[in-house]
Parts: C-alpha cells; structure tokens; sequence
C-alpha cells in the first residue's frame, strides 16, 4: 500500500507528508461462509525506517549492558 503520513499523524508518528510504503499480511477466519475475523500485520519497522527512524538505535538507549 502507498501512503503519507499526514493530518495529525498515525499511531503517534508525526505527520510529514512524505510518501511511504506499507507492507502487510491479511489473515482472515471463515465461519459458515462468512467472515468472522481479521488479522491485519503491517511492518511498521519498516515505516519506521523510511521516516528515518531507527528503532534498534533507540531501543539501544534503554538496554542496560550486561
């Protein structure tokens, strides 16, 4: 899915308007031939890196080492 994050942002991501692509896996479950859930994956690691986010770096910051 090709996207921006714009308006007030998404899921706490500042808006930047900048275009992004969304990957992402469906998993749905039928019941009697209708649809009874949706499990919706999308890999936000990969947003994130396309903003220029490195989450590793940052979780980085808070890990202790050993």
């Amino acid at each position: 899915m090709k996207a921006s994050i714009s308006n007030d942002g998404w899921m706490g991501i500042a808006p930047s308007n900048q275009p992004i692509t969304m990957r992402s896996l469906d998993f749905w479950r039928c019941e009697n031939d209708l649809i009874r859930e949706n499990w919706v994956l999308v890999d936000l690691l990969s947003v994130y890196d396309q903003i220029g986010v490195d989450v590793f770096s940052r979780m980085r910051e808070y890990v202790q080492p050993l």
